[in-house]
């Protein structure tokens, strides 16, 4: 089962019923600020970890996202918000932009060898962009594996954990987005390679 918190973001209710209501798989969603009321039977095989308004300092009750962190050893993709929340959490730091990022961006793939860019087959790709804040400074353990103009932390990965962050929304960015997801959804072993 895929565990999905929402951080009150409106694209990942846009994802949830232009994709996800297509699926064959099981998930569950909570909300950031609802405690994780799950079965011990549950057995969560991903964690997606939502955009949504603020920031991982700011008084937003983001507990749940931490919680799923630090209480399942499965694989976390963590979109905007919760890209940031992943570095937050730990150990790195975010600042923010001198303007609001609003736009979609080229983003260049500097690893194109990682698992989460199979099929891809290019080191260029288009995001939707909403954000104030990007990782300044990486957690220890963490690498960039893609750029942008906008952050040189456009996607992060933990260098042996399949730990993923976007500061963009692959969810919403059409066919090679969805890709990136897919690829995300296989190493969890949720939908079949």
């Amino acid at each position: 089962m895929l565990l999905i918190i929402d951080n009150q973001s409106a694209f990942i209710k846009k994802f949830k019923r232009q994709y996800l209501a297509e699926q064959d798989f099981d998930y569950v969603f909570f909300d950031h600020n609802q405690p994780i009321t799950l079965s011990s039977k549950t057995k969560i095989k991903g964690i997606i970890l939502s955009g949504g308004k603020g920031n991982p300092y700011e008084p937003l009750n983001l507990t749940s996202n931490y919680v799923a962190m630090m209480n399942f050893n499965v694989p976390i993709l963590g979109f905007c918000l919760g890209h940031e929340i992943i570095a937050v959490g730990y150990r790195g730091r975010i600042k923010k932009l001198s303007e609001y990022h609003g736009k979609k961006e080229i983003v260049t793939i500097t690893k194109p060898d990682d698992p989460i860019f199979k099929g891809l087959e290019k080191t260029e790709v288009s995001l939707v962009k909403r954000h104030s804040f990007f990782v300044a400074e990486l957690p220890p353990n963490f690498e960039s594996i893609a750029v942008s103009d906008t952050c040189d932390t456009e996607i992060i990965k933990h260098k042996t954990k399949p730990i993923y962050g976007f500061q963009a929304h692959p969810e919403v960015s059409g066919p090679d987005g969805i890709l990136l997801v897919e690829n995300f959804l296989k190493m969890c072993k949720i939908i079949e390679e």
